[in-house]
């Protein structure tokens, strides 16, 4: 295998673990990752008007940001699958990496002003089991935020490396 085809299944292991394993900010008790907005998914749906009125932002906006963050819950397993295609390697790793700049930008600066929030909104949860996602706090954010970039990283990387 070659070196793009280890990296873009590299990434995608890495994408995964910052996504489901580890959380990407949260406090003992009270964590976010992509298990609290798989679990918060119909309760977003169902309240988008509310949620959207909430947010001062219009539905239709609302209703894309939870698209695109649906891909994201699958950027993971897609960026693993295209160790032999290129573009689909470059679509699904820039998802996690901008999630992950985007956590950066809420943790560090008030960039994306009021839109911050669809972050704590969306990927709001709790721990199963006091331990699950696991959190590692590395600062104002957590590893998850971290794996997240790197894996989006390395897939945007991997797409332009040899794939024989």
């Amino acid at each position: 295998m070659g070196l793009g085809r280890n990296l873009a299944l590299l990434g995608g292991i890495m994408t995964i673990l910052g996504t489901y394993v580890f959380a990407v900010y949260g406090t003992l008790g009270w964590v976010g990752s992509g298990i609290g907005f798989i679990l918060n998914i119909s309760d977003l749906f169902g309240n988008a008007d509310i949620y959207a009125l909430g947010l001062s932002t219009p539905v239709l906006l609302y209703y894309i940001y939870l698209v695109l963050f649906i891909i994201f819950l699958a950027s993971g397993v897609l960026q693993m699958l295209s160790t032999r295609n290129r573009a689909v390697g470059f679509i699904f790793s820039l998802f996690p990496l901008g999630v992950g700049l985007m956590f950066i930008f809420l943790a560090y600066t008030d960039f994306l002003g009021i839109k911050s929030y669809f972050f704590t909104t969306f990927f709001g949860g709790e721990h199963y089991g006091n331990i699950f996602p696991f959190l590692v706090d590395l600062g104002d954010l957590a590893l998850g935020s971290y794996l997240l970039i790197a894996g989006g990283a390395l897939g945007v990387i991997s797409v332009f490396s040899d794939r024989d």
